[in-house]
């Protein structure tokens, strides 16, 4: 028994080592991929054009780039992209949704400001392999649950742990506003969105008050929590569906001189196109494939809304709450660019413009020099279920595999009936 275990201790080092050595040498040895379409994740496409990496990082992009010391990649006929980045979701948070002991995306209570999906992101989830899969490269990963969830993170969807795993720690506190209620008698509804309210104000104007002092004389962790936002260090989520909802939110927080605000989900912010545009705030839509909220809205409102608010001049990402079927984000970005947005700016949504309002576009969102080598080769247009055919992923530099669980099933089930 002990010979077996360290035989497997040696087995795993030796892995290790392989592994390490593998990932230096990619490092070291510039390569350049020559003759793709490159769609650089800031509207721009270039035909025919090559990137050279190094590093981990963009060295250039550009047309016939000269190195003599790379490793060339033939890419001719296949299209390159920037890694995918899904915004408000809980994948590494989540596992099975009918097992309470592997939902670890809400806490107890209301207000959680606190709390933080960094340390419970599990790196070694099932979800996290099968969104990589499609090209998601990097995920939000946001608590739920009460009026104010906590402090979600950007984190890598292929990594050894949690801190391995992180890009942007603690990148902003989640706030969900209180919505009315069409089935709640007027007055229990009344009641209820007062005390929600009265609960977000009595926090942050207590934490305002807690922060500003020099030394406090007890530490408060839920306070203490929120002063990134009052620094200007962190982003605040505000999620908000109504246009009820946004009014009174945005309204509330404008007393806050360095809030930046960001508004999740905004299903009716077409109603107040003005009013964001006067407040300058950048908006994260959520699940365009859905019907309208209500009967009398228009049966595609859901999949213009993007261009409605881009066209406008409001920033724009669309992210997608949930875990599994948050996979599917790239195909949200492909239906907005059949109903009004061009399919580059349908990319910046998941791409370039997702990492400005999280606070990572000096590190990765776009194809462009000093950037983050994170990028996906496909034959096709990623953006379309038909034409998403990954053949390589780079996570700052070193590819990394592409398998799932289902990929494993497909051989296998292919094996079994001889289908090889």
């Amino acid at each position: 028994m002990i010979l077996a275990m360290n035989k497997m201790k040696c087995s795993s080092l030796l892995i290790g080592i392989i592994l390490s050595l593998t990932s230096v040498l990619a490092q070291v040895t510039p390569l350049l991929f020559r003759g793709a379409t490159l769609h650089l994740g800031d509207g721009t496409r270039i035909e025919s054009g090559d990137i050279l990496i190094q590093n981990g990082k963009i060295v250039e992009v550009g047309k016939q780039i000269e190195a003599n010391s790379a490793q060339v990649i033939d890419v001719a006929g296949k299209h390159i992209y920037p890694g995918i980045i899904c915004l408000n979701s809980f994948i590494g948070l989540n596992e099975i949704d009918a097992v309470r002991a592997t939902r670890d995306y809400i806490e107890t209570g209301m207000l959680n400001p606190n709390a933080r999906s960094l340390v419970a992101f599990n790196t070694d989830s099932k979800q996290l392999p099968t969104a990589l899969f499609n090209g998601i490269t990097y995920v939000q990963s946001v608590p739920q649950g009460g009026f104010v969830s906590g402090s979600s993170s950007l984190m890598r969807t292929s990594a050894w742990n949690w801190e391995d795993a992180v890009i942007k720690q603690d990148d902003g506190i989640h706030v969900f506003w209180p919505e009315a209620n069409p089935w709640e008698e007027m007055a229990k509804q009344d009641e209820r969105m007062a005390n929600a309210t009265r609960m977000i104000a009595d926090l942050f104007l207590q934490a305002e008050k807690y922060n500003k002092l020099p030394s406090p004389e007890q530490i408060n962790l839920r306070y203490a929590s929120l002063k990134g936002l009052f620094d200007g260090t962190k982003r605040l989520y505000v999620h908000a569906v109504s246009a009820t909802a946004i009014l009174q939110s945005l309204n509330y927080f404008k007393q806050f001189e360095e809030l930046k605000v960001v508004l999740v989900g905004a299903d009716e912010a077409y109603l107040l196109i003005d009013f964001l545009k006067e407040r300058k705030v950048s908006v994260i839509l959520n699940h365009l494939h859905r019907l309208p909220r209500y009967n009398h809205e228009d049966i595609d409102m859901p999949y213009r809304l993007p261009a409605l608010l881009m066209k406008a001049g409001i920033p724009v990402a669309i992210g997608h709450t949930g875990s599994w079927e948050s996979r599917n984000l790239m195909f949200n970005a492909g239906t907005a660019a059949a109903y009004g947005l061009t399919k580059e700016e349908a990319l910046m949504c998941i791409t370039g413009n997702a990492a400005k309002i999280c606070g990572v576009d000096h590190l990765t969102g776009i194809l462009s020099r000093g950037m983050a080598a994170t990028m996906l080769i496909s034959e096709g247009d990623i953006l379309d279920m038909g034409g998403n055919r990954l053949r390589a992923v780079y996570l700052d530099g070193i590819e990394v595999p592409l398998t799932a669980q289902q990929q494993e099933l497909y051989e296998r089930y292919k094996r079994k009936y001889g289908l090889n």
